[in-house]
């Protein structure tokens, strides 16, 4: 699949291609794909259309047009990026007659860096265009959004993944984890240790039956430390599943895993099933505040075992 010929031919694009704004706001998870969203508008703008063998889009999509500005610096938007993008738009286009900045998550910048991008916002020039992408809106000034055009971008389907990732063993299953984000797509796709993580995602909900074992699949856990929100996210697509074959529906999502998604569904009810849900939900907060990721573990594996007991 061409990632580019996916984005022009989205409901989102066509919307942009009718009628262009100055100020763009791309909402979506997927830093990856609204990256590349936000190239391949910033094309458009240039050459008012997407043209793959001209000079402005090939020097766009490798970040070296001298028009095509990329902020932030670092990780989030400071005031002097801010007060770079204001003094930018003042000087004039070198290689084409358009200007555009690409502000990548700008819900992640502080609050100060937002408020001096407002004037530029509202008042752009009329060779000066901004893109900023953004994961949550509701992080982002509602005096930032009110200036933007505004487009949530759709999630790419498993079948195009599937086609993106054509050089990889995996595709079909990272396709069923990655829940549409090009970017998560790619980087699961790289990782060895992918089915691995998967089958320990299982054994919690299948072979782990009394507390003597939660010490043992926690020291498990331990390698993986820095993917316990993937285990968490494949837990939640099991238990899904498992509800689904217990509510008669035979579809399930992790097929290459389904004699063993079957099997585990016996041992629980769809309530236990719901309240470990929830439970898993409660975990992946504590994580997102830092609380100890292992001592958390634990005690959600313990979790597991009470539910499933209280349940029966």
């Amino acid at each position: 699949m061409d990632i580019v010929d996916e984005i022009i031919n989205s409901l989102e694009f066509k919307f942009f291609s009718k009628k262009i704004s100055h100020t763009i706001m791309l909402v979506s998870k997927d830093n990856f794909y609204s990256l590349e969203f936000a190239k391949v508008l910033a094309s458009f703008i240039i050459d008012g259309k997407v043209d793959k063998n001209s000079e402005n889009y090939k020097k766009i999509m490798l970040l070296s047009h001298p028009d095509v500005k990329y902020y932030p610096s670092k990780e989030k938007l400071l005031v002097g990026d801010s007060e770079e993008i204001v003094s930018e738009s003042f000087v004039k286009p070198i290689f084409a007659n358009k200007k555009v900045f690409i502000i990548k998550n700008i819900d992640n910048s502080m609050e100060s860096a937002q408020n001096k991008l407002l004037k530029t916002l509202e008042e752009p020039s009329a060779e000066v265009y901004l893109i900023l992408t953004c994961a949550n809106q509701e992080l982002v000034l509602p005096t930032i959004k009110s200036r933007c055009t505004i487009r949530e971008l759709a999630k790419i389907s498993e079948d195009q993944i599937v086609k993106f990732l054509t050089s990889s063993d995996k595709s079909t299953l990272v396709s069923k984890i990655c829940d549409g984000e090009l970017g998560e797509a790619i980087r699961l796709s790289k990782k060895e240790n992918l089915e691995e993580i998967v089958q320990f995602s299982l054994d919690l909900l299948i072979k782990m039956k009394s507390s003597k074992q939660v010490l043992s699949f926690s020291k498990i856990a331990q390698k993986y430390s820095d993917d316990i929100d993937l285990i968490l996210k494949i837990m939640c697509l099991i238990i899904e599943d498992m509800i689904n074959f217990k509510a008669g529906n035979k579809q399930i999502k992790l097929v290459m895993f389904k004699e063993q998604i079957e099997k585990a569904s016996f041992e629980y009810s769809i309530k236990a099933l719901c309240m470990i849900n929830r439970k898993i939900n409660q975990l992946q907060k504590e994580i997102f505040y830092n609380v100890g990721i292992i001592v958390a573990f634990e005690n959600f594996l313990l979790n597991i075992l009470e539910v499933k007991y209280l349940c029966k």
